[in-house]
């Protein structure tokens, strides 16, 4: 592919490939999710199964749980809040590009684009960091900053271009005009790392790699952060997670109801004492369980929701966008009607974790069975198969 055809589809291409993988959780609600998963979980598992590269497949933030913490209860709202902005922002700019073509007006430079020289790879960046925290994985995170300083690069050549076949006219307008942000915090900060030089392949990929350092390790100590926040007890080889925010008196009681029906501990009781259970604490008509098991037979016996067709789909994602599992984990944290998933945390190559490893990164967890909690008391309790609604893949831990 020529410079010229790289330089039009090149954005195109990074952003479509970004937003394959990030939007993941979209995805799976669509008729789409077998071929979709054919690619994508191969590669997970791969990452998964070798110590070097688990930590992927790992998120950093909160994705099937609510601590009610202000500062993740705050990216949680600020994602959509982003995608929505950026989405809006590279649509007035492909409004204003085409029509421009369309109508043969020359260079666009009304609008935003007379406020920045590059909106639409702003618009981009934004849409792409609401996906980012919507759907957290260490590896969406690493292509997002590949993505960003790939649209740097992409931006660079679009100018030269520019100014090749306009001349002093876009000299100028390049020169009143900052890059991407208004102010261009980032072009002065360039500047004083550079002393002014012309950046090279060689300073970018330093500045590259500074970046996604300092990215991994603001989201390895949110990861922390978001983990200290959980509310979870131990009771033997089981450590108990509360999907909710709640006090820790309220989940040690809630367990101590499912460990005292005779079905439930005879389950418990015929695993090794060495093999460590995770306990999942939930309304038990959250939307988002699916993530943790698979609970097709129990809904097909007990008339669940279908989620098959078209209409389904964009309900669904409107009921994502609306972020409809935080306000049922908010309005279910005090309802009598709970569930208790357990599952069994083992590394992907099928050995044992301690329990202070149960929500560790490498770390899967394979449902066994659910027990329905009703006024305080078991009223079912059911075995479930192995694994997730999306089979084996690294889903969030909490």
């Amino acid at each position: 592919m020529s410079r010229r055809k790289w330089a039009v589809a090149g954005p195109w291409a990074a952003f479509v490939f970004y937003l394959a993988v990030a939007l993941e959780v979209i995805v799976m609600i669509t008729p789409f999710t077998a071929y979709f998963y054919s690619i994508y979980a191969p590669i997970l598992q791969f990452l998964e199964a070798r110590p070097a590269t688990a930590w992927l497949t790992a998120f950093f933030l909160p994705h099937i749980s609510d601590s009610s913490d202000p500062v993740l209860t705050g990216l949680t709202y600020l994602g959509p809040i982003l995608f929505g902005v950026g989405l809006v922002i590279f649509l007035i700019c492909a409004f204003q590009v085409y029509s421009a073509k369309l109508f043969k007006r020359g260079v666009v430079s009304r609008g935003l684009y007379a406020r920045i020289r590059h909106p639409q790879y702003l618009g981009l960046a934004v849409a792409g960091l609401g996906l980012l925290l919507y759907w957290p994985r260490f590896i969406i995170l690493v292509l997002y900053v590949a993505m960003l300083f790939l649209y740097y690069v992409l931006a660079r050549d679009e100018e030269r271009r520019m100014t090749r076949r306009y001349g002093a006219w876009y000299r100028s307008y390049a020169r009143s005009m900052p890059m991407f942000v208004p102010g261009e915090p980032g072009g002065r900060m360039l500047a004083r790392v550079t002393g002014g030089r012309p950046v090279g392949a060689s300073t970018l990929a330093l500045l590259f790699g500074i970046s996604l350092v300092a990215s991994l390790g603001a989201a390895a100590a949110l990861r922390s952060y978001s983990k200290a926040q959980l509310t979870t007890v131990r009771e033997g080889n089981i450590v108990a997670v509360s999907m909710t925010a709640g006090d820790k008196e309220t989940l040690r009681e809630r367990l101590g109801t499912a460990l005292a029906d005779p079905q439930v501990l005879e389950r418990v009781s015929a695993h090794e004492r060495d093999h460590t259970l995770v306990a999942y604490v939930l309304p038990q008509d959250y939307m988002m369980q699916h993530l943790i098991a698979d609970l097709a037979e129990h809904e097909s016996h007990h008339g669940g929701e279908g989620s098959s067709g078209l209409f389904a789909t964009v309900r669904h994602l409107a009921e994502m966008y609306a972020l409809k599992p935080l306000r049922q984990l908010r309005a279910g944290a005090d309802s009598p009607r709970q569930r208790v998933i357990f599952t069994e945390a083992q590394t992907s190559a099928g050995r044992p974790v301690p329990a202070n490893r149960a929500l560790a990164v490498g770390v899967l967890r394979f449902p066994l069975f659910f027990s329905d909690l009703e006024n305080a008391r078991v009223v079912m309790t059911m075995d479930m198969p192995p694994r997730h609604t999306w089979g084996t893949i690294p889903v969030p831990a909490f």
